[in-house]
């Protein structure tokens, strides 16, 4: 009794960690630093389309203090991009800080006379000569960029700002630690914003419910026509110093993509959908992702629709190839339920034209052939579309959609 209990145990043991899996949504890298002398590491993540749509660039946030920012920052984007989707989808690149010390250093200016300066420059050189080259080559980035920071790290942020406007499209600076060095960060700007009365850059600053960050006096002497173009600031009077990054994103990165941002959740015409991605493009360089939601309501507003429904396809197969196999795949997935299995098909085939690996477009392949009674087929096929969802490191909620489908096929005889 006792050895088969033994056994009993140890085959637990080995089902268990057999069917453990590592959850990712990123990775790790590094790059040598000519600059700064020495390995400067860094975590990416990666939104949910990111394995699986083609030819996709996205937006880049970069951030300071990535070790210690990283998660909360990816669930944010997560939430606000691959979910909610009223930001593009975007790729995170967090900047290990590699220890206090050596992050506050990285952080700081370095000012004449001041014993407590760091080197921010190099560190701007580093981003901009190494880091940034290196995410172009290996990673899906389009050319709109952001840089983010918090405290310390928005010194980094306002300093690059001034010395580099054109660096990034839009700056973060969380509640940034402006008391530093008896508010020295006013005699830098009032040196350059003060002098010039203007600048290229666009700033986001916010604060806490704090005492002594030294934000509102460095806001004061930033020149009006300043302030009413290019600075923005937000106060958030319920958060904490440590609590305020998380509204400050969101309330950032919302209005840095609220053009992008489809209103209406839908687009009546082709021609209102021509017009808005046309004005997406010329301000922000690129249409980034068209969100699943504003295909599936565009498809169902104009769905008896059929001469202005095939526009929309045409216009979308222009824009944005993935948005096309979303809506087909979206569309045969509906027409299945009236019996259409020819017109799915055919949405279908055109959608794996364009994307081979799309196993969302297999999901619904494989519904038809069961609906046909191909049982044997439609089992190949939603094996198949697991199989890619696992290699592109697929969300487990879109897995799970394909597993579903698995379960009904093999309840059939």
């Amino acid at each position: 009794m006792g050895k088969r209990l033994l056994i009993y145990f140890l085959l637990f043991f080995v089902l268990q960690n057999g069917f453990s899996q590592e959850i990712s949504i990123g990775k790790r890298d590094k790059v040598y630093s000519e600059i700064l002398q020495q390995d400067r590491e860094f975590s990416v993540y990666f939104p949910p389309s990111y394995n699986i749509a083609v030819n996709q660039k996205y937006p880049v946030l970069y951030i300071l203090d990535g070790d210690y920012n990283f998660q909360y920052v990816a669930g944010f984007l997560e939430l606000q991009g691959g979910i909610s989707e009223v930001i593009p989808e975007m790729i995170l690149v967090a900047i290990s800080g590699k220890g206090t010390a050596e992050y506050r250093k990285n952080c700081k200016p370095k000012i004449e006379g001041m014993g407590d300066s760091g080197n921010a420059e190099e560190m701007a050189r580093f981003i901009e000569k190494e880091l940034i080259p290196y995410v172009n080559k290996n990673y899906k980035a389009a050319d709109y960029k952001i840089l983010g920071g918090h405290s310390v790290g928005g010194i980094f942020v306002i300093n690059t700002a001034i010395n580099h406007p054109d660096l990034f499209n839009d700056y973060i600076a969380i509640s940034p630690a402006l008391w530093w060095g008896k508010n020295t960060m006013e005699n830098v700007m009032e040196n350059t914003w003060g002098k010039t009365g203007s600048t290229s850059a666009s700033v986001y600053i916010s604060l806490a419910n704090e005492q002594g960050m030294g934000v509102n006096e460095f806001i004061k002497k930033i020149p009006k026509n300043m302030m009413d173009k290019n600075i923005h600031f937000q106060e958030f009077p319920n958060e904490i110093h440590n609590s305020v990054g998380l509204p400050t994103y969101k309330w950032a990165l919302g209005d840095i993509f609220k053009n992008w941002y489809v209103k209406e959740e839908y687009f009546g015409s082709a021609e209102a959908l021509k017009n808005h991605y046309s004005e997406v493009k010329k301000q922000y360089g690129s249409i980034f992702n068209i969100p699943y939601t504003i295909v599936g309501n565009t498809h169902y507003m104009l769905q008896k629709n059929e001469k202005e429904r095939a526009k929309v396809q045409a216009v979308l197969k222009e824009l944005n190839p993935n948005a096309l196999v979303l809506f087909n795949t979206y569309r045969a997935g509906k027409i299945l339920a009236d019996k259409k299995y020819e017109e799915a098909e055919n949405l279908l085939n055109e959608a794996l034209t364009i994307n081979p690996n799309n196993f969302d477009s297999y999901n619904v392949l494989a519904k038809i052939k069961m609906a046909n009674g191909n049982a044997a087929e439609a089992n190949e096929t939603i094996n198949k579309a697991i199989n890619l969802a696992n290699q592109q490191q697929a969300r487990q909620w879109q897995i799970n959609e394909l597993l579903e489908t698995k379960a009904e096929i093999d309840k059939k005889p």
